[in-house]
């Protein structure tokens, strides 16, 4: 009787065990099916949102919804894109209201801005861009892609537009490698300088897109995919050159020069902070002094003829008419309309201010750089990390210098995306959880 007994516990604990391992095998077939589906609908966003801002369409003004048809794809693009995400991950993007509060106040500004501005509907339009973007952005961090996994899909999102780019130059120009102005631009009087166009686009939102293919090869270079990224590497190299995008090139290899630093981290001691000192004024002296071109030499605003000709004083008449308007101080123009502010501060007929801090107090005033804070404040913290996200930090922060870069537009959502999923990723290890939310309804 015994053996029996025995025997036919056996057999039980073998069923048990055999189905106890038959489910886990189904969990984990379920749980790579799923994670599947997650990057391919997280892929097919991304493609969405540099669809919408890369100028693969000419026609209209890029930046004014009244002209043209450009704004409406930008629009309709996003939009889509928005549709897509509330269809896929409802819970998701309503929790994403609620958690990232703080990454959605400037949009909520901008907004209001609408009441002030000598432009209401390029406002509107531009401050729904901003939420959409910040939104898309909280929403695919909160997944469960892990970093690495968003790195592969933007890598490969961001080859596709510029392939896109190449073919249509040869729809538009007759030959896949066009050096100058984009078509339907007004740039042919800018200078003589043959810089290479993708599309309809500005060769610097072109700068953008090799310098941020640059980044993310970089930081797959490790790995399986080391012989793709390090080709992708000397593609960006060679496009950052011919795009001539100059303040992108000093910002990439500075940017790249600050991640080395903190990721030796302790190893360097003191003279860590030595290097990256000498790397950042390194870089602010190249930017500024590098690169000359010619310009009018007849013009009031004409001290030097390098990279900060003109911008140095559009900054002091900026600033200067800011604070002879104590309402233009504290409102600002309204959101993307700075234009109206700028237009005749300076003999080159800017559309901005040419510096993203300033940009930010002259179309939202004080209290939007307030509102721009807790997120400027999460830039400036990621730049610390010994990973990816210092890079870009340094990237982004560099060029507000130079540039806008708090606005709307496919730089901003890559950079903001990929720091946000690094957010993730510290969050988890140290909780040592896999989800930052649940994982019913995803």
């Amino acid at each position: 009787m015994k053996p029996f007994v025995v025997t036919g516990l056996k057999a039980l604990w073998r069923i048990g065990a055999g189905s106890m391992a038959f489910n886990e095998k189904q969990v984990l077939l379920k749980s790579a099916s799923a994670k599947r589906t997650e990057g391919q609908r997280v892929f097919a966003l991304v493609v969405l949102v540099l669809l919408a801002f890369f100028r693969w369409l000419p026609g209209g003004d890029p930046l004014n919804p009244t002209t043209g048809v450009r704004a409406f794809v930008e629009v309709g693009f996003l939009g889509l894109a928005i549709l897509l995400a509330l269809f896929w991950w409802p819970r998701r993007l309503s929790f994403a209201l609620v958690k990232g509060w703080w990454l959605l106040l400037p949009a909520f500004w901008a907004g209001l801005s609408t009441l002030w501005s000598p432009n209401p509907l390029l406002t509107l339009a531009k401050a729904g861009e901003l939420f959409l973007v910040h939104l898309l952005a909280l929403v695919i961090s909160q997944g469960s892609l892990t970093l690495t996994d968003w790195l592969k899909k933007t890598q490969v999102s961001l080859l596709l537009i510029l392939l896109l780019g190449f073919g249509l130059n040869v729809v538009y120009y007759g030959t896949p490698f066009y050096y100058g102005p984009p078509l339907g631009g007004l740039l042919a009087g800018e200078s003589d300088r043959p810089r290479l166009t993708l599309a309809a686009d500005h060769p610097l939102v072109v700068g953008h897109l090799f310098a941020l293919l640059l980044f993310v090869s970089a930081a797959l270079l490790r790995g399986k995919g080391w012989f793709s990224s390090g080709g992708l590497i000397m593609l960006s190299v060679w496009g950052l050159f011919t795009t001539q995008a100059r303040a992108s090139t000093v910002a990439t290899g500075a940017a790249l020069m600050w991640w080395v630093l903190r990721a030796l981290g302790k190893r360097l001691g003191r003279l860590r902070i030595l290097l990256e000192t000498a790397v950042v004024m390194v870089a602010l002296g190249i930017a500024a002094t590098l690169f000359p071109e010619a310009v009018d030499a007849t013009s009031t605003y004409t001290p030097d003829v390098y990279t900060l000709n003109g911008r140095i004083p559009l900054w002091q008449a900026t600033v200067e008419a800011l604070f002879a308007d104590f309402a233009l101080l504290f409102l600002g123009t309204g959101f993307e309309a700075t234009r109206y502010l700028t237009f005749d501060l300076a003999y080159w007929n800017p559309g901005h201010t040419h510096n993203g801090f300033l940009e930010i107090i002259a179309g939202l005033g004080l209290p939007g750089l307030l509102f721009y804070l807790p997120l400027i404040v999460f830039v400036v913290r990621s730049m610390w990390r010994p990973s990816i996200a210092s890079a870009l930090s340094f990237y982004i922060l560099f060029m507000a210098v130079f540039n806008p870069v708090f606005q709307p537009g496919m730089v901003w959502f890559l950079i903001l995306t990929t720091l946000l999923m690094e957010k993730k990723g510290a969050v988890h290890a140290y909780f040592h959880d896999t989800h930052i939310l649940p994982t019913a309804r995803r």
